[in-house]
């Protein structure tokens, strides 16, 4: 019993976790759209809560099988012998593997160019004036590179993460009826061990990814953890500086107009 709920829930709670990220991403990318037609299906709450319905269901569905036909009767953890553990090991190549790397390296390609037309759309806004143009557009690409790192960064985690286990999963499928030496035998199982450890990279990574890519997470936690000081703004300086900002480009406003 222990082996088929491990089984089950092991994989149950991975294709969640897939899941609910490409949606997030989906998310983002609707909300970066131009058209208010795909705008409007972002950051909807009750939408959001009733696909976390539909697919917590969904995989409970597709998954049942490992309840039924999982067992450790031959020492390990795994399915049925004969056609059962063929069909299990296409299925975990295919849609627990491919499908996944697939999936979020396409949202990946989306959200890339998503964030390029919003940077075009604010750097269009801000041509008005030219020291703050300058500064925006700083901002922005500084923004741009972090977004594009991070996604390259998850992209690669994700074909470390399902690639190996894939290839793993097919190769076994072929060898399975070959005649096989102890010694070989015994180097398969480690490494297979090796790659399933792999495959939870995806999950184990996110953090880690985000603390690399993005300069602002960094120096926020370094401040929580009390290893640097928060950098205060005085109110005073900043207003200050703000109107000599304005009064600069008023006054070069104003050298523009002809007598």
């Amino acid at each position: 019993v222990l082996c088929k709920i491990r089984q089950f829930a092991s994989s149950y709670g991975n294709q969640l976790v897939v899941t609910f990220l490409a949606l997030a991403t989906l998310d983002r990318i609707l909300l970066a759209q131009r058209s208010t037609a795909y705008r409007r299906w972002g950051n909807r709450l009750d939408l959001a809560n009733k696909l976390v319905a539909v697919f917590s269901v969904l995989w409970i569905l597709v998954l049942w099988h490992r309840l039924v036909w999982y067992s450790a009767s031959s020492g390990s953890c795994e399915g049925q012998s004969g056609s059962y553990a063929y069909f299990d090991n296409l299925f975990s190549a295919i849609v627990t593997c491919l499908c996944p790397m697939i999936i979020l390296t396409v949202l990946g390609v989306l959200i890339g160019r998503s964030i390029r037309n919003i940077i075009q759309q604010q750097i269009g806004r801000v041509t008005a004036f030219s020291e703050s143009a300058t500064a925006n557009q700083s901002v922005i690409h500084k923004v741009d590179a972090q977004l594009t790192i991070m996604i390259l960064m998850q992209i690669v985690v994700a074909m470390i993460s399902f690639l190996p286990y894939a290839a793993q999963l097919l190769y076994s499928n072929i060898t399975n009826d070959w005649s096989k030496s102890p010694l070989r035998v015994a180097w398969e199982h480690v490494i297979s061990e090796t790659i399933n450890l792999l495959s939870y990279l995806l999950f184990s990574c996110p953090f880690y990814v985000t603390m690399v890519s993005f300069s602002g997470f960094r120096q926020q936690l370094l401040c929580s953890l009390g290893l640097k000081k928060q950098q205060t703004v005085n109110p005073s300086n900043t207003l200050e500086t703000a109107t000599g900002r304005l009064a600069k480009i008023n006054t070069n406003a104003h050298s523009t107009v002809p007598n």
